[in-house]
């Protein structure tokens, strides 16, 4: 009785206390622009202020006084703790918001400003439908009851359900804001999810989001030093001393491209660089003079739902919920003025506008600052990020690579023209040469633009930091293999037999497209152009198949981080490619003889010059369809799925007259019906398909030279059609950092020693250029020996010359290498004021000491070599005298005991005795 006393009291006080709860929660908000302090936001701030009065608002956090970097107080875990006490959902303060037109007339910067950048879709939970008031039979009665026993024998415990009052209550406890509503059609609901600039600064400094920082006002606080932190003035050379000629030895500024940990210190604010100075629009600032950008936004709001409530954040697997349907999308809002802006400077872009910048200081040693200006490459990446925009700059220079390749291509193919002889003539060699070398300085010209893409843009040492895959699921009930604590881990034995699988789906695959390609080359030699047309299809049918299969299988094998899902997709796209791409190929130029003898003999010449040709026309005509299907599947397939969702989501329907008309929905609304994009999946696919283009320019292309110019305006107009696709009619991408393009690289590379050797091949056995070179005294003709030895010292020397440019050009450039540094000592002084280290002061008479030089050693006696480090001969004679009593052993009486006689020892067994030591008269035994 005295125990449900007690939970009555403590049921009624913890009724009391939620009305205070909601008393000081309602106080907060209207005395929300008076309080200063760092959190003026919802949930969270009247949480901390539990058992307190309505009419006491909680008082800001005292900002802690430090000579080094401050640490705020944990808040976030006050939250999630007062979450627990408190089991109700969290609900947002206030009934609307100001509107977003409202909004963006207040300053940029101002701590209250509301971000509106993100919007999340929720499904309508159906309800049942009520059957009691439908009349039943005794018997459906009573079936009935039998029903609802059974399933209450069997009934499992349910898990919780995650739906759109969870996510609200989550990140409202985050410091975030929302704001909620129907669709049109009634059966989704959109959540708007916002954040003020204040909250997005402090997730920032809770992150440590790297942000540029502005070289000037950087300049002056370095030259200036930081003495309340014992932080000498630092001023870092640019130029040799005037002894050497005062020359630059680098191509950057001392304080250029220096990205810094962000900081909430009044003191450090200014040094950031505003988004109006760096859009990367040649010279256009109309942008917001703001903190963060929309894509810097989208980056920050993402960490303050997905990461732990420790860093700040919801803890809301937002990839992992879209997958379990439990949020339909989670869409990242355009920001039309930046929208609109990149839209007219790049997909406008004129047609003869340079794929991407070319530095001409190297080039032209007079010009200091020269460049051929290309695509905005900068604004690209301001507003997709990081990632999108390094494999956009890749894409770039390979297609600048082709621009010069197809100059070069349209002079040979001029020249046969000219000629009438292909494999016969030295071109070919030269051409095969020359493509040989330029694969290989393009990929070491990326590797370096690569580096310094990555310290522009601060992402050096980003792949460090890898978080768990959300489809990642661990077996039950085991913690974490490393550290032992809470986590997911998957045993390699179980994924073991899903690797076995996966590799023998594989093979059958390749197995279906060989044998399908096989019969396309038989078909060809009745009709060679519908056999090369069906041939293409195929190709392309093969690897839009193979590609769903693909994913399957990777996801059934469980990998952990998005690296190495990567990775294993890549490497099995990749292979699966090779075979289906060039396979035709490699049998027409190789085995297109042995195959069908020395037909073509009358109008083509020999069967190695029919097989040439061949190859020539199998290639213009795979290459024609794939560009043709590429651009198919990147414009006219994602408009179709545009209108058919419009049809679907109410947002295109006919009058009565059957006129289509499209209906008025929220902006929100508009953007759901976009075409969603696996931005992953997307870019590996987009990705792989530029290195089956760059594998038809490096293995084929000697038969072919306009290859390079036909990949170069398919890439030229791909830029273009990429940016629309993304910009128009897909939902924005949500944006991520990005390092480097990881295995890509390594199969470009591949690519490169693979084409070396075809190309030397073909040429050396299916042309013949080597023996109307062949010279005379050797032979009328080369034999298969000496074509063989032609063929490896050929191959030999380009491997060697490969080998060697790898060496001497090294993958980060000093003037790179040397502005990270230059970085992290920036870092390390500016931001997290690290004092300097004090350096010991000599005082002029400390090296003023008398010294004095004594005739012995007074510390120890002294020794010989011989009693420090070798044996005497008294101590050889010792030994073996106690060897030889040893041996005899000791009298016993009644027992004859041997006499032993010693054998003179050699003098070769002698112990070791310097020179001049044998001082003794008896002999050594």
């Amino acid at each position: 009785m005295a125990d449900e006393q007690t939970g009555e009291n403590a049921f009624e006080e913890a009724t009391e206390e939620d009305t205070q709860l909601e008393a000081a929660a309602d106080a907060l908000e209207a005395a929300q622009n008076e309080q200063p302090g760092w959190w003026r936001w919802r949930k969270a701030a009247a949480l901390v202020t539990f058992g307190k009065k309505a009419d006491e608002p909680p008082p800001p956090p005292v900002e802690p006084v430090s000579s080094v970097r401050g640490t705020k107080p944990d808040f976030w875990k006050l939250a999630k703790h007062a979450q627990k006490i408190k089991s109700i959902p969290p609900s947002p303060k206030r009934a609307s918001y100001p509107p977003l037109a409202q909004e963006q007339q207040k300053d940029p910067e101002d701590p209250t400003r509301i971000y509106w950048d993100m919007t999340f879709v929720f499904p309508v939970k159906k309800e049942k439908k009520d059957d009691a008031e439908e009349p039943k039979s005794d018997f459906q009665q009573a079936l009935g009851d039998m029903k609802a026993a059974v399933k209450k024998r069997l009934k499992k415990k349910k898990k919780h359900q995650f739906d759109h009052t969870d996510f609200i209550g989550k990140v409202t406890a985050a410091g975030l804001v929302t704001s909620a509503y129907l669709s049109i059609q009634k059966d989704e609901i959109y959540v708007r999810v916002g954040a003020t600039h204040e909250r997005l600064c402090i997730q920032a400094d809770n992150i440590n989001f790297p942000t540029p920082l502005d070289e000037d006002r950087l300049r002056l606080v370095c030259e200036a030093g930081l003495p309340q932190y014992q932080i000498e003035p630092m001023k870092i050379p640019e130029r040799t001393p005037p002894e050497d000629g005062e020359k630059t030895f680098s191509r950057f500024r001392a304080y250029q491209h220096i990205n810094g940990k962000y900081d909430t210190s009044e003191e450090l604010a200014p040094l950031y660089r505003r988004t109006h100075e760096h859009t990367g629009f040649r010279g256009d600032n109309s942008q917001e003079r703001t903190l963060f950008n929309s894509m810097r936004r989208l980056k920050l709001m993402w960490s303050c739902i997905n990461d732990e409530p420790s860093l700040g954040g919801a803890g809301v697997a937002v990839e992992k919920r879209v997958q379990q349907k439990k949020i339909l999308a989670a869409l990242a809002m355009h920001n039309q003025r930046e929208r609109k802006a990149l839209y007219e400077h790049w997909v406008r872009a004129s047609i003869f506008t340079l794929p991407s910048r070319i530095d001409l200081q190297g080039m032209l040693p007079f010009c200091c600052d020269c460049y051929l200006e290309g695509m905005p490459l900068e604004a690209y990446k301001e507003y997709f990020g990081e990632k999108q925009g390094l494999l956009m700059a890749f894409k770039a220079h390979i297609t600048t690579g082709y621009l010069m390749m197809s100059l070069f291509g349209i002079v040979v193919m001029l020249w046969w023209a000219n000629t009438g002889s292909i494999t016969g003539d030295g071109s070919v060699f030269i051409y095969a040469c020359v493509v040989g070398l330029w694969s290989v300085l393009s990929m070491e010209s990326w590797r370096r633009q690569e580096r310094e893409l990555a310290l522009k843009w601060g992402m050096v040492g980003f792949e460090a930091q890898q978080a768990r895959r959300p489809q990642f699921k661990g077996i039950p009930d085991m913690d974490d293999a490393v550290t032992g604590r809470p986590g997911a881990f998957f045993p390699p034995h179980r994924r073991t037999c899903r690797v076995a699988f996966a590799k023998l789906v594989t093979l059958i695959c390749l197995g279906l497209s060989v044998a399908f390609l096989v019969g396309c080359v038989y078909y060809k030699k009745q009709n060679a152009t519908a056999g090369a047309l069906v041939n293409s299809v195929g190709i392309i049918v093969f690897k839009l198949a193979y590609e769903k299969v693909a994913v399957k299988l990777t996801d059934a094998e469980n990998w952990m981080t998005d690296t190495v899902y990567a990775d294993k997709l890549i490497s099995r796209l990749s292979v699966f490619n090779f075979v289906n791409s060039y396979f035709s190929l490699f049998f027409t130029i190789f085995f297109y003889c042995w195959a069908f003898g020395n037909e073509g003999k009358e109008n083509k010449g020999p069967c190695r010059m029919g097989a040439f040709r061949k190859l020539q026309q199998d290639l213009g005509i795979l290459l024609a369809t794939q560009i043709f299907a590429q651009n198919i599947t990147n414009f006219i397939v994602p408009y179709i799925q545009l209108i058919v969702k419009m049809k679907t989501e109410g947002g295109l329907e006919r009058d009565e007259n059957g006129v289509a008309r499209v209906n008025e929905m929220s902006t929100p609304g508009v953007e759901y019906l976009l075409v969603e994009c696996d931005e992953q999946l997307d870019n590996i696919k987009a990705t792989t398909m530029e290195a089956t283009q760059y594998g038809y320019v490096t293995l084929f292309s000697a038969a072919f030279p306009l290859a390079p110019l036909m990949t170069c305006i398919n890439n030229l107009v791909g830029l273009r059609m990429d940016a629309y696709k993304y910009l128009c009619t897909y939902r924005r991408i949500q944006p991520f950092g990005f390092e480097d393009i990881g295995t890509f690289q390594s199969i470009f590379e591949l690519m490169n020693y693979l084409g070396i050797a075809s190309s030397f091949l073909a040429i050396v056995y299916r042309t013949d250029v080597l023996k109307n070179y062949w010279p005379a005294k050797w032979g009328a003709e080369p034999s298969r020996h000496q074509e063989d030895v032609v063929f490896m010292v050929i191959c030999s020397f380009y491997f060697g010359f490969m080998l060697m440019l790898r060496v001497l050009i090294d993958d980060v450039p000093f003037d790179v290498e040397l502005q990270i540094k230059r970085n992290d000592f920036l870092n390390s002084k500016i931001i997290d004021h690290v004092a300097d280290e004090a350096d010991t002061a000599l005082s002029p008479t400390a090296l003023t000491v008398a010294v004095e030089v004594k005739d012995r050693d007074t510390m120890e006696p002294y020794s010989t070599y011989d009693k420090l480090f070798g044996r005497g001969l008294e101590e050889a004679v010792r030994k073996s005298k106690k060897s030889r009593r040893g041996l005899c052993g000791p009298s016993r009486p009644g027992l004859l005991r041997p006499t032993l006689r010693p054998r003179p020892m050699p003098r070769s067994r002698l112990p070791f005795l310097p020179p001049g030591r044998l001082t003794l008269g008896d002999r050594p035994t």
